[in-house]
């Protein structure tokens, strides 16, 4: 891996880890701080109701829609940026060259962009369809499948680089 490739890899890494620890310390707790144990939209990994989704914007106060739309919102725009140029680099890294593999991180990107949009659109207009909340959470889970499936697949890589970072240690002593 080029210099520069290593550089950007740990720029867009602790930009990712970053971002993600502000939105899951700090932002995300604001926003739910009032409802009553229901979680954001986007961190429903395994999809909500029409019905939590309803219950979900009657609860949620005005400071916390601000929080959600005006803070929250716009940094999980710049999130997937940071995380998909971490995951190619990294896969690319792992992998020693480029493969099908990198769409994965592409798909997770989109499918992050699609979850932002309804979100905006269920909070902007405080109400929400059965339309909407299905479509909505359905992309919220493909998210969430899509994240899972890199984060293990980086896993794999990674230990498979290890072996073979190890077996090559043994074989110059």
């Amino acid at each position: 891996m080029k210099k520069n490739q290593k550089t950007l890899l740990w720029i867009s890494g602790g930009l990712t880890a970053a971002i993600c620890l502000v939105m899951n310390f700090i932002l995300i707790p604001m926003i739910e701080k009032n409802t009553a144990g229901l979680r954001c939209f986007d961190m429903n990994s395994f999809g909500y109701t029409f019905e939590q989704a309803k219950q979900f914007l009657t609860l949620l106060d005005d400071h916390a829609r601000s929080i959600y739309l005006h803070v929250q919102l716009p940094l999980d725009f710049f999130y997937p940026v940071a995380y998909t140029a971490f995951f190619m680099l990294a896969l690319r890294a792992l992998r020693g060259k480029a493969s099908a593999l990198l769409a994965l991180p592409g798909a997770l990107a989109a499918s992050d962009y699609i979850e932002n949009i309804c979100t905006i659109k269920m909070l902007r207009e405080m109400e929400v369809t059965p339309e909407l909340a299905r479509f909505a959470s359905a992309v919220t889970v493909t998210k969430s499948v899509l994240m899972d499936l890199v984060f293990v697949l980086l896993a794999a890589l990674l230990i498979v680089w290890l072996i073979k970072r190890k077996k090559k240690t043994r074989e110059k002593v």
